[in-house]
């Protein structure tokens, strides 16, 4: 079964088979080559928090939904170090993960550990790059226009010496490594992406 996740703010659609579809959510069904009209979409999510796209091909219809908005690809890592801790930043007020834009011609797990090395200032050579953990989708405006932003994300040993740094014209004013223990209570008041990483990597219950 397939289901996608998509935070517009603090709210969420999500893509799901009708055997995944919950009655606790506003719920749009999509019938077979139906297109989904993706501006009453939107329009009906100002109303709610959750809404579900229901369809028994919901590979097409999230595939239309993707096609529909201009894409931007990104890479990003959940470090830990030989000690068990998490590297994390925080920016905007909000604790995150490091991650950024895929540059043309480049790989996506290149990126990953690229933008890592930049925004924590620890030398790529040192990052040892693992499994993919997940994606996660979000929509945000640009000048106006609705962009959707689709994060790759993968696990990350960090072996090296080096005090990580943050990149301040990115806006992280820190960068730090967080205890396993902690982590549930800084993710409190994040988004929602990034607690759905911590989940996928089975860091939280």
């Amino acid at each position: 079964m397939s289901r996608y996740k998509v935070y517009i703010e603090n709210r969420a659609i999500e893509f799901v088979s009708p055997e995944e579809a919950s009655c606790e959510a506003e719920c749009v069904q999509v019938a077979a080559q139906e297109v989904l009209h993706l501006t009453k979409l939107l329009q009906k999510l100002q109303f709610t928090k959750r809404i579900q796209v229901i369809s028994t091909d919901i590979d097409r219809v999230f595939t239309e939904f993707q096609h529909a908005l201009p894409f931007i690809e990104a890479g990003g890592g959940l470090v830990v170090n030989p000690s068990g801790e998490v590297l994390m930043i925080f920016r905007n007020d909000r604790w995150d993960l490091p991650k950024g834009k895929l540059e043309p011609g480049e790989a996506i797990e290149a990126c990953a550990v690229r933008e890592v090395s930049e925004e924590c200032a620890l030398p790529e050579s040192e990052l040892q790059r693992g499994a993919w953990i997940t994606y996660t989708y979000h929509c945000y405006r640009i000048r106006g226009e609705w962009v959707l932003k689709r994060t790759c994300w993968y696990h990350m040993q960090y072996t090296g010496a080096t005090q990580p740094q943050p990149q301040t014209i990115e806006g992280i004013t820190r960068v730090e490594w967080i205890a396993r223990d902690r982590v549930a209570e800084l993710l409190r008041g994040t988004y929602y992406t990034i607690c759905d990483v911590f989940h996928a990597a089975g860091y939280l219950q």
